[in-house]
């Protein structure tokens, strides 16, 4: 069979409600007049044999493997593999937790290249997740093809960084051949042209690591922006290990590709001296620095003690803590006015990524109020607040595999964090410290951010 009937084929794409017209909420919030969801193709075996012929007369001869971006295209990939006998590959959306924990399972080897193959592209964030993943594991990508371009600045997104993406179809193509054969009116094929001209997607410019360093009011900030620019990282472990053997084996797996340790000092069980004299020789090593996630919360001089005494002495050792600004202006202050020699930077929890959590505009706005008139703050941990230039926008719950747990945490992709979120470091917690080869996850996760220009 061969798709012979371009025309008749995107018609049928509205007969089977793959293409949906009407008032519709996106996921990014914005109403669209059109709704495109290909996974209905499935059970059109059809045209889901047509859209299979079509792919391949596309592929290229070098092509070895193929693989569906998951999980739309899963089943056009299937077809697509079996007309042409190339062997396929399925990218898990998140590796298993037990067995094997592969996130690409298949047979392959380093260096195959790979037929990537896509439903719909809009932003292009599904395909990069995937491309991470694929490169990462040692694949080539030397394809890219795509049923359905929305035209909203996906494909310029990927050919920005080095991917042709080829499309069978085009929103615009669609409805224009809709319009034409009278199953759409003229307002509305007016309407979904407006909105794709008005709902382009442009990829923020992201904050130079260098060029801050030289900006940013306070020194540790300074420093911390110096290494990220130096190790061309800007990691940060999140580690939530309960012995000090635990804690510096994970840090010597990890350290050469991180900036700085994220640490719950009171959870160690094993608490001592000596751990923090080897937690700063391997910091010195590797060239990263601690922040202790104290999240001071309190009237200021408790705080100065809390910072100060007591079997930590946290103020002795790290290089940044973490606060809450619940008690107002007055709990930075008072660690501002302290007079010692050795005073860690601060950075403020102005918005968690815990699902429900009661960060809400209200109290981020108040934050920003006077969070930005003190020198001892670097910047602040968030997601969707912005945080004002210099300062620096630490965001958790990243992660490359999951997209959340079962006790509220929300994660979300470095690529998103980077270049949607806008953010300046990026902290990882069980993506890594909880991997049987942490020394091979922090390196996925180097390709991740590398891959977004930061520096």
């Amino acid at each position: 069979m061969v798709m012979n009937n371009t025309s008749s084929f995107l018609k049928s794409l509205v007969d089977i409600e793959c293409v949906k017209f009407g008032d519709f909420t996106l996921k990014s919030g914005k109403k669209s007049p059109i709704y495109i969801d290909l996974r209905n193709i499935v059970s059109y075996p059809k045209m889901l044999a047509e859209l299979s012929v079509f792919f391949e007369t596309h592929i290229s001869k070098e092509i070895q493997r193929i693989c569906g971006v998951p999980y739309a295209a899963l089943p056009m990939a299937t077809a697509v593999s079996i007309n042409t006998n190339l062997p396929m590959l399925i990218k898990r959306k998140e590796a298993k937790n037990y067995g094997t924990k592969k996130i690409v399972e298949g047979e392959f080897k380093k260096g195959d290249k790979v037929l990537l193959i896509e439903d719909v592209i809009t932003s292009g964030e599904s395909l990069l997740e995937t491309i991470t993943e694929l490169e990462s594991e040692g694949l080539a990508i030397e394809q890219i093809l795509v049923v359905l371009d929305r035209e909203q600045g996906g494909s310029d997104r990927l050919k920005a960084k080095g991917y042709e993406v080829q499309s069978l179809f085009t929103i615009s193509s669609l409805i224009k051949i809709l319009f034409e054969d009278g199953k759409i009116e003229e307002k509305l094929y007016h309407d979904v042209l407006n909105f794709i001209h008005d709902s382009q997607i442009t990829t923020p410019v992201v904050k130079s690591k260098k060029k801050l360093a030289k900006t940013h009011p306070n020194a540790i900030g300074q420093q911390l922006l110096n290494i990220a620019h130096a190790k061309k990282s800007n990691l940060i472990a999140s580690v939530d290990l309960t012995t000090s053997k635990e804690v510096l084996d994970f840090l010597a797996k990890v350290g050469s590709g991180i900036c700085a340790v994220k640490l719950h000092v009171d959870i160690i069980t094993d608490f001592s001296h000596d751990f923090v004299l080897e937690l700063r020789s391997i910091a010195q090593k590797h060239n990263f620095l601690i922040i202790e996630d104290r999240k001071f919360a309190d009237i200021g001089n408790t705080q100065l003690l809390q910072l100060s005494k007591g079997i930590y002495s946290i103020a002795s050792w790290a290089d940044m803590v973490t606060i809450h600004l619940i008690a107002g202006e007055a709990s930075l202050k008072a660690i501002q006015d302290w007079d010692t020699d050795k005073k860690p930077g601060l950075i403020p929890i102005i918005e968690m990524s815990s699902q429900g959590a009661l960060t809400d505009k209200h109290y981020m706005d108040n934050c920003k109020k006077f969070m930005y008139k003190y020198s001892d703050v670097l910047g602040g941990v968030c997601q969707t607040f912005e945080i004002d230039t210099p300062f620096l926008k630490f965001t958790p719950g990243v992660n490359l595999a999951s997209k959340g747990d079962d006790k509220g945490q929300q994660y979300n992709t470095p690529e998103f964090v980077i270049e949607t979120l806008r953010s300046d470091f990026l902290i990882i917690g069980r993506g890594l410290y909880a991997s049987t080869q942490p020394e091979v996850e922090i390196e996925k996760y180097l390709a991740a951010v590398r891959s977004c220009d930061i520096y």
